[in-house]
């Protein structure tokens, strides 16, 4: 599983290692790799053993109970660092409490650091994440989602498994449970927004393995697809370009013509939309202006030309602020704003999460194989060749001895 996936950092639950036993089996385990575990602080057996390459991360503990491990991890690529919350949670929801404090607490540190917690919750977070079970959420349950909402965590996107728990009964049915899961904050958005899960078959275990992928390898030199910002409208250079490719006259139905003038209008709207700069750095440098001139204004206040100037820079620094937040209200698809405030971190969390959701980074064809990043665009193009059929040159038809009885122009023109 290790080698198969690439994997960096591993984390194995449950393993009920005797302390005594911990270096004989890691050893056996990671071989090259270095290891660490929490069965110091265990009462019975070791509940957490995490392992890395060291060759590529470093790894520090920061701080450690018997159901999480703290760390956080640098890679040695490109110097860079996470912090990340291995979960072995216990079985009962009272002994569960001190964890949900413990993540709390530890939210206060990685404030504006990317941060992963992952893990056996032991306990679902809805009732979609049990095959059976009441429909109503038990005390276990609210008390997890208390402690997802203090923390402010949200799943990374996943692929694979839903029911990561399943009881192997010997007849049956059994119980199937999702309570393994990858979570984040959202500063993991900011820094890995191709970051995805792909939750494994469990085979001989009741557990599926929990790969988190941080990069997905893709091309991103693909051209984007055109996109309509709203606020451009408001622009006087939009009227003048729809007026210009309007006045154009286009031979055809009319349907047709509509169709041929937008898809004209597009290097004029994407020019317009260029010529805005980045929207969220123009007012961030306008409102610094701004704080600059009111400075010289409390200083000078009766010089009329920096109030000249305060006015000006006030109609620009407005204008830039309505289209950031109209730029961010049509890519969040939120539609109203909280008490008349233009909320921007709400509207830029709305669109990290939204566009982690929306991201397809791995699929499965028909044959039942996994495709990621490249391999996944190559695996549709190849699928709808094969259903859709591809493009072969078609011979033109003599079709002059094909309409012989025709009706007279007089009686068509009639009938129109």
């Amino acid at each position: 599983m290790l080698s198969e996936n690439k994997v960096s950092v591993c984390a194995i639950l449950e393993t009920h290692v005797e302390v005594a036993n911990l270096d004989r089996v890691c050893k056996n385990v990671f071989r090259g790799w270095s290891w660490t575990s929490n069965g110091g602080v265990c009462q019975r057996g070791t509940r957490i053993i995490l392992g890395w390459d060291s060759d590529v991360v470093d790894v520090m503990i920061l701080s450690q109970t018997d159901q999480v491990i703290h760390s956080q991890i640098w890679s040695k690529a490109d110097n860079s660092s996470i912090f990340c919350s291995f979960v072995y949670a216990k079985n009962k929801y009272q002994e569960r409490r001190s964890l949900w404090e413990d993540l709390c607490r530890h939210k206060l540190l990685c404030l504006d650091k990317a941060w992963f917690v992952m893990g056996d919750f032991n306990s679902a977070l809805s009732a979609d994440d049990s095959l059976f079970g009441p429909s109503s959420l038990s005390i276990g349950m609210r008390e997890f989602c208390d402690c997802i909402e203090e923390a402010e965590l949200i799943d990374v996107k996943g692929h694979g498994i839903h029911f990561t728990w399943n009881q192997k009964p010997k007849e049956g049915v059994g119980l199937m449970r999702k309570i393994d899961r990858v979570m984040s904050n959202v500063k993991c958005l900011d820094l890995f927004p191709d970051a995805y899960v792909i939750y494994h078959p469990y085979r001989v275990s009741d557990h599926t393995p929990c790969i988190l992928k941080l990069s997905n390898e893709s091309n991103n030199s693909r051209p984007k697809p055109f996109k309509f910002a709203n606020f451009i409208v408001s622009k006087p250079e939009f009227k003048v370009c729809v007026e210009k490719q309007w006045a154009k006259k286009i031979d055809g139905f009319a349907m047709f013509s509509v169709v041929s003038k937008l898809r004209n209008l597009k290097p004029d709207l994407r020019k317009i939309l260029f010529q805005q700069g980045n929207l969220h750095k123009r007012v961030l440098e306008l409102c610094l202006k701004l704080d600059e001139i009111q400075e010289k204004v409390d200083a000078n206040p009766m010089d009329v030309n920096i109030r000249k100037l305060e006015l000006e820079c006030l109609k620009d620094f407005k204008i830039a602020a309505y289209d950031e937040e109209c730029f961010l209200k049509q890519k969040s698809k939120v539609e109203w704003l909280c008490a008349g405030d233009s909320n921007t971190a709400f509207f830029h969390n709305t669109v990290k999460c939204r566009n982690n959701r929306t991201k397809i980074q791995c699929i499965t064809d028909v044959s039942g194989r996994r495709f990621e990043g490249d391999e996944a665009v190559t695996a549709l193009v190849d699928h709808y060749s094969a259903f859709l059929g591809k493009e072969d040159p078609v011979t033109n038809v003599n079709m002059d001895d094909v309409f012989v009885n025709v009706l007279n122009s007089v009686d068509a023109a009639n009938m129109v």
